[in-house]
């Protein structure tokens, strides 16, 4: 009995380390964090859903938070441009595009290693904004993790 006992007792504890809880845990269901307005990212979408985008000569920046960008300049930096458009996947590339005419936008994210030319600091991704008749080339990356120094 004393050995059926500890053998119970090993399998518990090596249970509790599988991380899943046991079958008699209850029903309780906890719901996902809910997602900010803006940022829902499509399934099969795994590019981060808040990427920023530069790029130099002229320079140039774009927040995109999910289908939401910000556009600035060294002289708008304080009061960014902002357009809402329709995010998807085409053939491998995120593209974030919407308006239309001179409002017209598109932000293209291509999975590349970049280097925006002045710091040398390495960027996941390739960018390419487009913006009325302008297009605007850079390197894109999460925010939230560091550029990598050469």
């Amino acid at each position: 009995m004393k050995q059926f006992c500890s053998a119970a007792v090993l399998v518990l504890a090596l249970g509790a380390c599988t991380g899943k809880p046991p079958a008699d845990a209850g029903s309780a269901v906890t719901a996902p964090a809910a997602t900010p307005a803006g940022t829902a990212v499509p399934a099969g979408d795994d590019f981060p859903a808040v990427l920023q985008a530069s790029g130099t000569e002229p320079f140039w920046g774009v927040r995109v938070e999910g289908a939401k960008l910000a556009y600035t300049t060294p002289e708008t930096q304080d009061t960014p441009r902002n357009f809402e458009g329709e995010r998807t996947l085409h053939e491998g590339l995120l593209v974030v595009q919407g308006g239309d005419g001179d409002g017209a936008f598109r932000l293209t994210v291509e999975r590349a290693a970049c280097s925006d030319g002045m710091s040398d600091l390495s960027h996941p991704f390739t960018a390419e904004f487009v913006l009325g008749k302008d297009t605007f080339k850079g390197c894109a990356r999460d925010p939230s993790v560091p550029a990598e120094a050469p």
